[in-house]
């Protein structure tokens, strides 16, 4: 394990459920489907462009994924690698958060007003990945 002064056990849970969920959207992201930020990606691009972005966001998603997970046990040899990898997540999960939660078809600008207990729900849902991945990527 890394160093256990360093980490706390909600640390480790948020590290390792951050970690699988990155490589298990990687993978699906890979397979054609993906997660908010995959879809972020096929909402503005069309044909090759949007195939080759979401296979690259895939790609991206699992090796920070797998990295994170392997973070438990090495400690922060791979934390460089790693930060910038989750920089680029973050990045692309904010514009999938705007384009999701406010600009898509259910966002609160296009109709999700007439649901926003669900909005509300589906927004804080990503922002607390948002979250997670901020201070995952701040260590």
């Amino acid at each position: 394990m890394a160093d256990s002064s360093k980490m706390s056990i909600g640390r480790i849970i948020l590290q390792l459920a951050v970690g699988l969920m990155l490589s298990v959207a990687g993978i699906w992201a890979l397979q054609g489907g993906g997660d908010a930020a995959a879809d972020a990606i096929r909402s503005i691009f069309d044909g090759n462009v949007e195939g080759i972005l979401v296979i690259v966001l895939g790609i991206i998603e699992v090796v920070a994924g797998v990295l994170l997970i392997v973070g438990l046990f090495v400690g922060d040899k791979l934390a460089s690698f790693n930060s910038i990898l989750l920089l680029i997540v973050m990045i692309v999960w904010i514009a999938a958060i705007v384009l999701i939660d406010f600009l898509g078809g259910d966002g609160i600008f296009n109709g999700g007003a007439k649901h926003f207990l669900r909005w509300c729900y589906q927004f804080a849902d990503h922002l607390i990945v948002l979250g997670a991945l901020i201070y995952l990527q701040a260590r």
